[in-house]
């Protein structure tokens, strides 16, 4: 799944340390690049899809870890 998906996506996702400040914020970037990317053709909507909700998984990550941190 993960091949496919855009380069700078992947890069803004992989970035712990910005979603972990503002897992809001960051998951509000990483959907409207999701967005954008299916906008242009670049993902289908089933990739778009995955990418919401990793999206959401990795913001829920973020709220879990400043909670135990």
């Amino acid at each position: 799944m993960m091949v496919g998906l855009p380069q700078a996506w992947l890069a803004e996702l992989d970035d712990q340390t910005a979603l972990i400040n503002d897992p809001d914020g960051r998951a509000t970037v990483l959907s409207e690049m999701a967005y954008a990317a299916h906008r242009r053709q670049e993902v289908d909507e089933g990739d778009l899809v995955d990418m919401l909700e990793i999206v959401e998984s990795a913001r829920l990550w973020a709220l879990v870890g400043v909670d135990l941190g």
